[in-house]
């Protein structure tokens, strides 16, 4: 067993497969945990049937995968009790200020923080490229904090920032950004969130979400995959002019 610091919140981890001790290895703390998450063997077995032929054939250890997948899904159903949650998207820091990229997978999120990385890569830093973890802090605004789990391609720095920005991505042959009202975003947003269970858990995540789509600008950008693509979204998120 070992402990990490994930979002500001002390965890206890009790594992049975060295991959998930590696793969935490930068958020290794000595702080006492608030609270431990551990995978039975019907768990694994449940996740382990969930997995495709792809990640058979290409990860080394399937079991230590599955395990990690099991106890990071424990750990954010547990953190809405710390004001904080996973939020499914890539961030990206400039300076303290962190703007996050959400759409369903397989759109491009992480085509686009590439392109960020690219065209932009002398002042940024990824913090997370998939599974960010987001927290409300005491003086109401929202941090965004990197964590082990960052998708296939391994995207994280243990780092935060404040969150400035939330842009949903939309395919599209024509590069288009526009302001979102909290209400039109409400529902790609919540498609985005992991809830946890019980009514209490549920009523304080939804208090949650209703603050964070009043936290910071919303934005829908509609396009492809072109450098011209992250220019307009970067000028509209940071304000920079290029």
């Amino acid at each position: 067993m070992f402990s990490i610091l994930l979002a500001g919140v002390p965890i206890g981890i009790d594992h049975r497969y060295a991959f998930v001790r590696k793969q935490c290895a930068d958020y290794f703390s000595s702080e006492a945990p608030v609270f431990t998450v551990s995978a039975g063997e019907k768990e694994l077995a449940e996740e382990l049937s969930k997995c495709t032929e792809e990640l058979k054939n290409t990860v080394p250890d399937l079991m230590g995968y599955c395990e990690s997948v099991c106890l990071y899904r424990k750990i954010c159903l547990e953190l809405p009790r710390y004001n904080a949650f996973l939020f499914h998207s890539a961030a990206v820091k400039q300076g303290d200020s962190a703007y996050i990229f959400s759409a369903p997978s397989g759109t491009g999120k992480s085509t686009h923080l590439r392109l960020w990385m690219r065209r932009f890569g002398k002042e940024l830093a990824v913090i997370n490229g998939d599974k960010p973890i987001l927290r409300l802090t005491q003086e109401g605004t929202f941090r965004v904090y990197g964590t082990p789990w960052a998708g296939k391609e391994g995207w994280q720095n243990n780092i935060s920032g404040e969150l400035r920005g939330i842009c949903f991505l939309e395919q599209s042959p024509q590069n288009r950004i526009r302001r979102l009202t909290p209400e039109e975003g409400s529902s790609r947003a919540l498609q985005q969130i992991l809830f946890p269970k019980g009514p209490a858990l549920l009523t304080g995540m939804l208090k949650l979400t209703d603050r964070l789509l009043f936290s910071a600008p919303l934005y829908l950008l509609s396009c492809n995959i072109s450098e011209e693509a992250a220019e307009l979204s970067f000028r509209t998120l940071t304000g920079t002019q290029i």
